[in-house]
């Protein structure tokens, strides 16, 4: 069946890529010089196959704004330093970034903030002193975020309430099952869906986010995660950013939803 529009195909595959990752690849050697990726699943015993260049567009074609272009610099100065070194000179969330500037406007010390995937976030939601709960799937690299949030000059009270996890799959759903409800100002899901699928951390975290507060979706736009933006989309508005990311030489998409304090009429959290 072919699809007349990027929504059709959303809505048309979003059962098959709930639970089974897509491969990223690229076609061929040059396709790396374009950043022209293609994305494949099966679903029903049926393959199918999503291509974008993520030099000029996301996954979902949408381009950047010219202003966008200001942090080309930043990204790849980022770039080369995540080279030698996983965390950054300093630290900041691995999303496009004019998502992190609108971050830091919502975000004051105090807010508590859970997250799926940590690292370089991680060290800067604590350097702005906020409560921070984060689950890591891999134990280097969790190990690695821990040490350095030890050895960093954060603020004491903020290190005591930092809560830092390292499991996955079964683990983090019992452990978000024990949590409170409405507990969390943000929640920001960016882990390995292999590990911690983010359309499973959205469907079992968004009871755990306060009223008024926000749930953020790294890589929106790549297939994997197109069910979790459209469950998202079917409850609140979407703030999308489309453009450059640290320690990223291609273009990406972060997007928000804001949780509100009252649900409309016939949909259920």
């Amino acid at each position: 069946m072919k699809y007349t529009t990027l929504l059709e195909k959303k809505i048309a595959l979003v059962e098959g890529l709930f639970n089974v990752p897509a491969n990223t690849f690229y076609e061929k050697k040059i396709n790396k010089l374009s950043g022209s990726y293609t994305v494949s699943w099966n679903d029903k015993g049926k393959q199918y196959s999503h291509k974008a260049s993520l030099r000029f567009t996301d996954f979902e074609w949408n381009t950047i704004n010219l202003s966008s272009f200001k942090y080309l610099l930043p990204a790849i100065q980022t770039y080369r330093q995540a080279k030698k070194n996983y965390i950054i000179e300093k630290p900041i969330p691995f999303i496009v970034y004019e998502a992190i500037a609108f971050l830091d406007k919502i975000l004051s010390p105090g807010k508590k903030v859970l997250e799926f995937g940590s690292g370089n976030s991680t060290l800067w939601f604590l350097e702005k002193k906020c409560n921070v709960t984060s689950i890591e799937h891999h134990e280097i690299w969790y190990k690695t975020v821990r040490d350095h949030a030890k050895s960093a000059s954060f603020d004491k009270e903020v290190i005591k309430a930092f809560s830092f996890k390292n499991i996955q799959k079964e683990e983090t759903w019992k452990f978000l099952d024990k949590t409170k409800n409405e507990s969390f100002d943000l929640i920001i899901v960016d882990g390995a869906n292999d590990f911690n699928n983010r359309n499973e951390c959205i469907n079992r975290s968004l009871s755990k986010l306060k009223k008024g507060g926000w749930i953020v979706l790294d890589n929106a736009d790549h297939p994997n995660n197109w069910p979790g933006g459209l469950y998202l989309d079917s409850l609140y508005k979407r703030k999308r950013f489309t453009g450059f990311t640290p320690m990223g030489l291609y273009i990406s998409q972060t997007s928000f939803w804001q949780k509100k304090r009252e649900i409309e009429k016939g949909k259920t959290e």
